[in-house]
């Protein structure tokens, strides 16, 4: 449809909360729309107005309420930090309270918009932190969206070989093929212990619907009766079936990235073995656990695997340094954090922000030390850098798995670290003795990079959806079901499923069975007399 002159419609990009990582491949697709002639539009919270600034097509921003305070972002993201798999889904459960309690402003003010001709949109293209208030335009305005998720979803398209919950697997392990029995019980049983915090949770959802004027509750459908376009690939993802409205459509990546300084580039320049570090945003660690990874990185360049470090550290963490202390290295030199914060140490550099993806895509990056966020894993791969991947929270967990199980690298356990343990798990991926790190880098950048183009697969998918809208229904009665819905999703679980054939036939069989039996239990008395 993108050649066409007749088919342009209003679509709104959705993202609240989750930081702009959250933001980014939804505006991606809205991007690739908008080149197509749609007039796109974008909704998200108070202040987050400037996410926008790189979209230039965007030319109206709606604000659908406030945003998280930094102090509840601070309070949340530490909890989140401090989580283990042994705690369980309780401590998680409280990330989901704090992340839906914004439904309420997202939702009044999505229906004041369509509730208005001149403000509805046609489509909506929502994060999955947002899709609950899209859903219930969907129900109330039969406005179609598709939900981005970063990874598969939880409880959509399950199957019996991928044990537990995407990204809640308790021992990151991924598929069934190689875990012990004891593992798949374990991560099933992981689920059934979360219900005594899943159930209040969906008590206390109920009521806030219930207070806001919504009376009824959304499904949880194991098939989508809407868009889900995953961003990420299979290769990082493990393979399985899914259904017609479910996509794989990642890496979604920009077209441009922000080119290094000038500084940075020297460094890179000079340095042909450089480590870049990023722990992401919202990890902000103590002094202890950052002077962990200093030594770690010490020891790395005393043993000549690296011989360059740049450490992206945002303000926060900055602050817990103690900057009173200073290290030796083996060549005889020191290290002082007040100078290894003013970038004065000729081996470091230790940026507020740095352009990740030029540093990743130099060839003097040997190494992305990375938290394991959804678009760090991407652009590593897209850009062919080996990880070792230290996850904190939610994804960044299960992304460390599946970077190692996808041979481009190590990962450790935020649990246990030791400055030896980052700076062997350096050196093993540094020597790659076998080339095995190497090979699969260039495997998965092949497979990254081919599947970036799948953002226009994306946008195909929802002009797709919206024509299939537009034009079965008339004068708001449906005349036929979405094209992309397989038909088990309107039937019965029996007649899907066929158990009534089966009820039958195996009834049948039973009384055929009886039959027989009885008849070879009275066989012998009638044959007797002819016997004699």
């Amino acid at each position: 449809m993108a050649d066409s002159h007749e088919f342009r419609r209003r679509i709104l990009l959705l993202a609240t909360t989750g930081g702009f990582t959250h933001a980014a491949p939804v505006l991606e697709i809205g991007a690739v729309l908008a080149s197509r002639g749609h007039e796109v539009q974008f909704a998200t919270c108070a202040g987050q107005e400037d996410w926008t600034a790189n979209y230039p097509f965007i030319k109206t921003v709606y604000t659908v309420g406030p945003a998280a305070s930094e102090d509840d972002l601070d309070v949340h993201y530490e909890t989140m930090r401090l989580w283990r798999h042994e705690h369980g889904f309780g401590p998680m459960m409280r990330s989901k309270y704090f992340f839906d309690n914004f439904w309420t402003d997202t939702y009044k003010s999505l229906r004041s918009l369509c509730e208005n001709d001149s403000t509805r949109p046609d489509f909506i293209v929502a994060d999955f932190f947002a899709d609950s208030a899209a859903r219930d335009m969907f129900k109330q305005f039969n406005i179609q969206l598709a939900s981005v998720w970063p990874q598969m979803p939880y409880a959509m398209a399950p199957v019996s070989y991928h044990p537990g919950q995407p990204g809640f697997q308790a021992d990151g392990v991924l598929t069934s093929e190689h875990a012990s029995l004891s593992s798949r019980f374990w991560n099933e049983f992981v689920v059934l212990a979360a219900l005594p915090a899943i159930i209040p949770w969906l008590i206390w959802t109920k009521r806030m619907r219930v207070d806001a004027g919504v009376n009824y509750s959304h499904s949880l459908l194991s098939k989508p009766d809407y868009l889900v376009l995953v961003n990420s690939f299979w290769g990082l993802e493990a393979p399985k079936e899914l259904p017609p409205l479910m996509a794989p459509v990642g890496p979604i990546l920009s077209d441009e990235y922000l080119p290094l300084d000038d500084d940075l580039a020297q460094f890179l320049s000079n340095h042909d073995r450089t480590i870049y570090v990023c722990l992401g945003t919202h990890v902000n660690l103590p002094g202890e656990e950052l002077e962990k990874y200093l030594l770690g990185f010490i020891q790395a360049l005393d043993e000549n695997s690296i011989n360059g470090v740049i450490w992206s550290i945002p303000q926060k963490p900055r602050a817990n340094f103690d900057t009173l202390k200073s290290y030796n290295l083996s060549d005889g030199s020191s290290i002082s954090i007040t100078g290894l914060l003013n970038d004065s140490h000729p081996r470091f550099r230790l940026p507020i922000f740095a352009p990740q993806r030029a540093i990743l895509a130099h060839r003097h990056t040997v190494l992305f030390l990375t938290h394991g966020g959804g678009s760090s894993a991407n652009e590593t791969l897209f850009h062919g850098t080996p990880v070792l991947a230290i996850g904190y929270f939610f994804d960044q967990l299960c992304n460390s798995a599946r970077l190692k199980a996808a041979g481009v690298g190590m990962s450790l356990d935020k649990s246990y670290l030791t400055p030896s343990s980052i700076s062997s798990a350096i050196a093993n991926i540094i020597k790659d003795e076998d080339g095995s790190f190497a090979m699969n880098v260039r495997r998965m950048q092949g497979i990254a990079v081919l599947n970036s183009k799948r953002k226009h697969a994306a946008a195909d998918l929802i002009e797709e959806v919206m024509i299939d809208q537009e034009l079965r229904f008339k004068k708001g009665v449906e005349l036929r079901p979405m094209h992309l819905q397989t038909a088990d999703m309107r039937m019965p679980i029996w007649k899907a499923r066929n158990w009534d054939m089966w009820s039958i036939s195996l009834t049948g069989l039973a009384v055929s069975g009886m039959k027989l039996c009885n008849a070879t239990l009275f066989l012998p008395q009638y044959l007797q007399p002819a016997i004699t």
